[in-house]
């Protein structure tokens, strides 16, 4: 169990960094293993990421991770159970590696296929990759939602996101502010129903979701469905 968290916005933002290290000390219990921040050149995107290490325990799969000479970054909570064979395609194509790390299985097929390598993970997930170049990035939850992630879009175009809630709160640029709603459905039926949450504004990126986040605008695309076959009917 990993920890991310993080930001998107149109321009450089000194309250951001600070946000980013609120957020990264909300989220030390979930990695005892590692921490690292990242913000990008430009100061439109900056991650956060706690560490729990299961695949290369080595400092090559420390994150946030970054490829292309810094075009690609990314921070990622999860395991995707077919990465040996997504790398070995990969390698076959001429890719070369420097870690043994899932996570930078995912950055390379990112660099190569863009959102839609998301089709191609086979496991549990929740991650955010931002691309310098096209200066957009994404945050994408698996295809059932079994990693948690979850953001909050300020008024002025920025996108925060972070694994729990209260990280989200501890950056101090979410209102504290309680969801009505969100509470008489917790007292309904015992839970918060996705996607939202108790604190108004903040949502859940949605299972077989990813958010593209460019310029300050948010479009919401969905990248799998469950879908099962028609009955068969008897003759």
């Amino acid at each position: 169990m990993c920890g991310i968290a993080g930001f998107f916005t149109r321009a450089a933002n000194p309250d951001l960094p600070v946000a980013i290290e609120r957020m990264r000390q909300a989220l030390l219990h979930r990695g005892p293993d590692g921490t690292g921040t990242w913000t990008s050149p430009d100061g439109c995107a900056g991650f956060a990421h706690t560490r729990l290490a299961i695949l290369d325990v080595t400092s090559a799969g420390h994150q946030p991770m970054s490829i292309a000479e810094g075009r690609y970054t990314i921070t990622y909570n999860g395991e995707i159970y077919n990465f040996a064979e997504l790398r070995r395609s990969l390698e076959q194509q001429g890719i070369r590696f420097r870690s043994g790390s899932d996570t930078e299985v995912i950055l390379r097929l990112y660099e190569k296929f863009g959102p839609a390598c998301l089709l191609q993970l086979r496991g549990m997930f929740a991650l955010a990759i931002w691309d310098a170049h096209t200066r957009s990035g994404i945050v994408a939850r698996d295809r059932m939602g079994i990693k948690p992630l979850y953001y909050y879009a300020r008024p002025d175009g920025t996108l925060l996101f972070a694994s729990e809630v209260r990280a989200l709160v501890a950056s101090c640029l979410v209102p504290r502010e309680v969801d009505p709603q969100a509470v008489f459905e917790y007292f309904r039926s015992g839970s918060v129903p996705e996607p939202w949450s108790l604190i108004k504004g903040v949502l859940a990126v949605e299972p077989g979701h990813y958010l593209l986040v460019r310029d300050g605008c948010v479009e919401r695309h969905r990248y799998w469905e469950l879908r099962f076959p028609p009955a068969a009917t008897e003759a």
